[in-house]
């Protein structure tokens, strides 16, 4: 058991997108310190190349309040900083610093009795448009991920920075930022891989990123037979609750414990 294992908090704050900003890294910190919470949960394109400033910053912060952050990876993470040290410590937390952990996708693990499942990845839309180096192969859930995340059976909460189709956005409504057609396809398709996934973990709660909106609905499946709350946080920049929700463990629905 490591020391992220070792937590046993009532409280956390699940966070959105933080995009290597240092300045509102320590103020969201800060902010989550302030509402009670021992841990950050965040959900992807965190640090972009993880540049040792930042993650200086966003140690010094997390020392000052006693908070541990983990966190999923994105599709602007660099999978060239992160992978190396997931072939070195296997599929388990991996601690960058002593105070900030990466989740790698499929590792699971168990906080006052909550079961979590680290799932983070997505698709560029924006690809064509940015050079390798911000963009990574390796950004998207694999076939063999999702089956083994699928295998390992249910779980109350997902943690992603994807958000399963059959999910409704209304901020991607129309493409407003005018992504070619083909990007657009594989991003559905990503989507639809991680909704296979969620049909068989049947989450009580998914919290993600990614889209730089901020959306709470419900993904109801009869044919499955779960109902799942489906948490979408906004990025840096905007409003603080907007990119950051306080979460009671004891008040999170469990897996399949919401049958229709």
């Amino acid at each position: 058991m490591n020391d992220w294992e070792r937590l046993t908090p009532a409280r956390i704050v699940c966070a959105g997108d933080w995009h290597g900003n240092s300045f509102w890294a320590d103020r969201a910190i800060r902010y989550a310190a302030e509402q009670g919470a021992r841990a950050i949960l965040h959900v992807g394109d965190l640090g972009y190349k993880f540049a040792p400033n930042f993650l200086a910053r966003v140690q010094r912060a997390l020392e000052d309040t006693g908070l541990l952050m983990g966190f999923v990876p994105g599709n602007h993470d660099s999978y060239d900083y992160l992978d190396p040290r997931e072939h070195e410590h296997g599929c388990t937390a991996i601690a960058l610093r002593p105070n900030i952990f990466y989740l790698p996708r499929t590792y699971r693990w168990s906080w006052s009795g909550v079961t979590f499942l680290a799932l983070g990845g997505a698709h560029s839309v924006d690809r064509l448009w940015r050079a390798r180096g911000e963009w990574w192969e390796r950004e998207t859930i694999t076939l063999f991920e999702a089956a083994k995340a699928a295998n390992g059976g249910p779980a109350d909460v997902m943690l992603c920075h994807d958000v399963p189709d059959g999910v409704h956005i209304p901020c991607i409504d129309g493409n407003p930022h005018g992504f070619p057609d083909s990007e657009i396809a594989a991003a559905q398709q990503h989507r639809e891989l991680l909704r296979r996934v969620v049909d068989v973990v049947a989450p009580g709660s998914l919290f993600a990123g990614h889209y730089h909106c901020r959306l709470d609905t419900t993904l109801d499946d009869p044919a499955h037979g779960y109902r799942t709350d489906v948490h979408v946080l906004d990025m840096d920049g905007g409003q603080l609750t907007e990119n950051l929700m306080v979460v009671d463990l004891a008040d999170l629905p469990v897996a399949r414990g919401r049958r229709l």
